[in-house]
C-alpha cells in the first residue's frame, strides 16, 4: 500500500505566512494610532481640545485618505494571501505593501513644516513610526522572490507611493476657470481643516474678519480661530498648515483681525453697541493676551497685557474692513476713519484720518482703490460710486421691485450687503443677488458661476478678491484669483428693462434748494418713559431740529408734518385700550380710545396736524382727531409697510394689495392707482394707472395731497389715475434716502447719519 501512495509534499514553511500576516495586521492597527502630534505650548491646556486635535489618526488627515485606503488595501490583501499556499504571491504582496508604506511615510516626514521659534510645530506620532518599521520588515520579507519580479513590484510600489498623496502632502488645488471663485481655505461649516487635520473654528460671525494677510504686503496668511466661549487663538497659516501663535482673552465680543506686521498682530477689539473699542498691536512673542477692555488702569486707560500697544480707542459700535490700497477703514455710529496700513503705530491721531466723501458717509462703510476710485453707503440701501475726475453716481437703492440684474446698476434691484474696489478700479458688489462687478467703462458684469449670498468682500493688493459667503448657514471663504485682470472679460449684463431704466430720470415741475444740515442732536421724550432706538426728526420747544427717541413701548409713530410727532401705546385699563400721544414743541397731549384694543404687535401709523390714523390689526384702523374724537373702521386688504398716509382733510391713503386707496373716515374707499405686483414706476409716462407700482414711501405732502418717494422721484397724487412728477434727481432730490419727513414746506431726507433739507425755490 505504501508503494501506491504519493510521496509526502515538502512541508510548507509556516513562519513566513504567520510573520507576514502579523506584520500586516499590525500595519492596519497603526492607521488608528496617532500619526502626528502637535507641539502647542500656546493654545493647549484647558481649551486644548477646542483649539484643534493635538493628535490625529491617519484617517483624519484629509490629504492622506486616498493613500490610507491603498495602504489598508495592500495590508488586507497580504493578510488574505497568508491563508493560502501561494507563497510567491504572498511575498509579492508583502514587498508591495512595505514599499508603499516606506515611501509614503518618508515622503510625509520630509514635508512636515519646520517648527516655529516659540516651539510650536509637529512631530511624528507613534502610528507613523510603527508603520515605517512594519513596512521595512514587510519589504525585507518579500525579497525572496525572483529579481525581475522584485523589480516590477518595487517599480509599481514606489510609483504608487510617490504619486498618491502622502500624509503631509499639499491638498489638490481645484481646477480654476478664469473668474470663477474657489475655496481659499478648506472651510467646512465655518471650520478650517488644514492638510494635517487641524480643525479651527472661525472666530467671528464675518469670516473675513478672521483671516488677514500681512499689512506690508509680504507673503503670509493669518487666521483668528475661536478656541473658547470668550477666547480665540491667532494661527499662522502657511503651506496649508495652521500653527497657533497667541491666545486672546476677549470677552463675549471677538476681535477683528486687521493684519500682521513687524511680528505684531493688529486687531480691532470690542466694538459692541455702547461698548468701548480699541485698535491694538499685540506682539507675536506673547503666549496669552487680555484684550477684553473690561478693566481700566488708575490713569483711566484700558488694561491690556503688558507689551500690547493701544493705538486708538472709541465708543461702540465699530466695524472694519481692509482696502486694496493698503488702508484699513474703521467706522462707528457717526464717524469713519481710513488709516494707511503703515500708519497703524503708537501715537497715531484718529482725527487725521477722518473721511467724509459725501452725504451719508460719516458712520458708513467706505472703500477705495489705488487709482482713487471710491464707493460708500449713503443710506441703508444706497451705494454711491465716485471715480477720479467724475461726479458721484448713485448706484443702488432706487430701482423698482422686480428689476433683474442689468447693465445699469441703478436699474437693478440689487441687494448690496458687501462691496469693494480692487487695484484696477473695478467695484465688486455682493449680497442676496449674484455677485457682480462694475468695470471702469461703467458696465455691470456678472461673476461667472453665479455666486450669491456674499456677506463681505475684500479686494487685496495682489489683484485677488475674497468673498465671505454662508451657504447653508456655514461660513466659506472663496478667492477669485487675478480678479482685477479678469473682471473686464466677464459677460456684460443685459440692457435694463424699459420700466426699470433709471438712466432717463423724469423731469419734475419744482426746483429745490438742497443743503446738508449740521449734526442733528438727539433728545429723549418727556416724562418717565424708556426711550427706544427708533428716532424721528422733530422741532423742539425752541424750534430747533432734533432727533427724538420714540418711547420703546410705542406700537407705531409718525410725524405730523408741522414739527411734532404722534405715537400710540397700550393703556393701563383692562382690557387694554390704545392711547395716542401727540408731542409738539416740548408738550404732549394724550387721546384714549374708549374701545378695547385687539392684541397686536408694532403697527403702522400716519399723522397730519391734529389727525392720526393707526393700524391695530385684523383690518382695523383708528382715526383720531381733532380733539378727543376717535373712530374705528374696517378696511379689507393687506397693508404694506410704510403704506399708510394721514391727510389734513381727515381722510387717509393706504397701500393695500399693491393699490393706493383713498379711505374716508366713514370707511368709503376709492382706488387711486396700482394693482400690478411688479409694475411700472409712477414717474413713467404713457402707462395705464393700474400698471404703476406702489413701491416707495408714502406721506402727506406740504399741499395736503398724497405724495410718494420711490428712492428717485417725488410724485403727487391729484386724483384717481392722476399723478404728476414733482421733482427728480435733476431738481436736487436725494437718491435712496432712509427716511423722509415733512415739516412745513421743507422736506428732510435722512441719509445714514446725515440730513439733507430741500426747500422749494420761488
Amino acid at each position: 500500500m505504501s508503494s501506491l501512495a504519493d510521496p509526502p509534499a515538502a512541508p510548507r514553511p509556516v513562519f513566513v505566512p504567520l510573520m507576514t500576516a502579523a506584520l500586516s495586521a499590525l500595519l492596519l492597527l497603526s492607521t488608528v494610532l496617532p500619526w502626528r502630534e502637535l507641539l502647542d505650548p500656546v493654545a493647549l491646556g484647558p481649551a486644548g481640545a477646542e483649539a484643534g486635535l493635538a493628535r490625529v489618526q491617519l484617517w483624519e488627515i484629509p490629504s492622506a485618505r486616498a493613500w490610507a485606503i491603498v495602504v489598508a488595501s495592500c495590508a488586507a490583501i497580504t493578510v488574505g494571501l497568508a491563508l493560502t499556499p501561494a507563497l510567491t504571491a504572498l511575498r509579492l504582496a508583502a514587498a508591495a505593501t512595505g514599499t508603499v508604506v516606506v515611501v509614503g511615510v518618508l515622503s510625509a516626514l520630509a514635508q512636515l513644516p519646520p517648527r516655529l521659534t516659540d516651539g510650536v510645530g509637529y512631530r511624528v506620532g507613534i502610528g507613523a513610526w510603527l508603520a515605517l518599521g512594519l513596512g521595512l520588515l514587510l519589504l525585507t520579507g518579500g525579497l525572496a522572490v525572483l529579481r525581475w519580479q522584485l523589480a516590477v513590484v518595487l517599480a509599481i510600489a514606489v510609483g504608487a507611493g510617490l504619486v498618491l498623496p502622502a500624509a503631509a502632502a499639499p491638498e489638490y488645488e481645484p481646477e480654476v476657470v478664469a473668474g470663477v471663485p474657489h475655496r481659499l481655505l478648506d472651510l467646512q461649516g465655518g471650520q478650517l481643516v488644514d492638510r494635517l487635520g487641524m480643525r479651527v473654528a472661525i472666530a467671528t460671525s464675518d469670516p473675513l474678519d478672521s483671516i488677514a494677510g500681512t499689512l506690508d504686503g509680504t507673503p503670509g496668511e493669518w487666521l483668528l480661530g475661536r478656541t473658547g466661549s470668550e477666547g480665540s487663538t491667532l494661527f499662522e497659516y502657511r503651506d496649508g498648515v495652521a500653527l497657533p501663535r497667541v491666545t486672546l482673552s476677549h470677552g463675549v465680543t471677538p476681535p477683528a483681525l486687521l493684519g500682521v506686521t513687524d511680528d505684531r498682530m493688529v486687531l480691532l477689539a470690542g466694538g459692541a453697541v455702547n461698548r468701548p473699542w480699541a485698535i491694538l498691536s499685540v506682539p507675536l512673542t506673547l503666549v496669552a493676551a487680555d484684550v477684553s477692555l473690561s478693566h481700566k488702569n488708575s490713569d483711566g486707560t484700558y488694561y491690556v497685557t503688558p507689551d500690547i500697544d493701544v493705538l486708538a480707542t472709541g465708543q461702540g459700535p465699530a466695524f472694519t474692513h481692509r482696502n486694496a490700497d493698503r488702508s484699513v477703514v474703521v467706522w462707528g455710529s457717526t464717524s469713519t476713519w481710513q488709516i494707511p496700513a503703515d500708519q497703524l503705530r503708537p501715537g497715531m491721531d484718529l482725527k487725521r484720518f477722518l473721511v467724509a466723501p459725501g452725504p451719508g458717509a460719516p458712520g458708513q462703510a467706505v472703500v477705495s482703490g489705488p487709482d482713487g476710485t471710491r464707493a460708500w453707503r449713503n443710506s441703508k440701501t444706497g451705494l454711491v460710486l465716485a471715480r477720479p475726475g467724475s461726479k458721484a453716481q448713485q448706484l443702488t437703492g432706487i430701482a423698482p421691485a422686480g428689476c433683474l440684474l442689468s447693465s445699469d446698476a441703478a436699474s437693478s434691484s440689487l441687494t448690496v450687503d458687501a462691496f469693494a474696489v480692487d487695484v484696477r478700479g473695478n467695484l465688486w458688489l455682493g449680497g442676496g443677488s449674484p455677485t457682480a462687478v462694475i468695470t471702469p467703462d461703467g458696465v455691470l458684469r456678472r461673476l461667472p458661476g453665479g455666486t450669491a449670498g456674499v456677506d463681505n468682500i475684500e479686494a487685496r493688493p495682489d489683484g485677488s478678491v475674497l468673498l465671505g459667503v454662508t451657504p447653508g448657514g456655514g461660513d466659506q471663504i472663496l478667492v477669485v484669483p487675478s480678479a482685477a485682470e479678469a473682471a473686464a472679460s466677464y459677460p456684460a449684463a443685459p440692457a435694463p428693462d424699459a420700466r426699470c431704466d433709471r438712466r432717463k430720470p423724469a423731469a419734475g415741475s419744482t426746483q429745490y434748494k438742497a443743503s446738508v444740515l449740521p449734526v442733528v442732536p438727539t433728545a429723549n421724550p418727556p416724562g418717565k418713559v424708556m426711550p427706544g432706538t427708533g428716532t424721528q426728526l422733530v422741532l423742539d420747544a425752541r424750534g430747533k431740529l432734533v432727533r427724538l427717541r420714540v418711547p420703546n413701548t410705542a406700537h407705531g409713530w409718525a410725524p405730523d408734518g408741522l414739527g411734532g410727532v404722534w405715537w400710540s401705546v397700550s393703556g393701563r385699563s383692562r382690557p387694554a385700550a390704545e392711547v395716542a400721544v401727540h408731542w409738539a414743541r416740548g408738550a404732549a397731549e394724550a387721546v384714549t380710545d374708549p374701545l378695547p384694543r385687539p392684541p397686536t404687535e408694532r403697527g403702522e401709523a400716519a399723522a397730519a396736524g391734529e389727525h392720526l390714523v393707526t393700524a391695530i390689526g385684523n383690518d382695523l384702523y383708528n382715526f383720531y382727531g381733532p380733539g378727543q374724537q376717535v373712530t374705528r373702521i374696517t378696511v379689507k386688504g393687506g397693508l404694506r409697510q410704510n403704506g399708510l398716509v394721514q391727510l389734513p382733510s381727515g381722510d387717509a391713503a393706504m397701500v393695500l394689495d399693491e393699490r393706493l386707496v383713498l379711505v374716508s373716515r366713514a370707511g368709503k374707499t376709492t382706488t387711486l392707482f396700482g394693482g400690478a405686483t411688479s409694475g411700472w414706476p409712477i414717474s413713467s409716462p404713457g402707462v395705464a394707472p393700474d400698471q404703476w407700482t406702489t413701491d416707495g414711501e408714502w406721506f402727506a405732502g406740504p399741499d395736503g395731497k398724497p405724495w410718494g418717494y420711490d428712492g428717485s422721484h417725488l410724485v403727487r397724487v391729484v386724483g384717481p389715475g392722476q399723478v404728476t412728477v414733482v421733482a427728480g434727481p435733476a431738481q436736487g432730490v436725494p437718491q435712496a434716502a432712509d427716511q423722509l419727513t415733512v415739516i412745513g414746506h421743507s422736506l428732510y431726507f435722512a441719509l445714514g447719519n446725515d440730513v439733507v433739507r430741500l426747500d422749494p425755490m420761488a
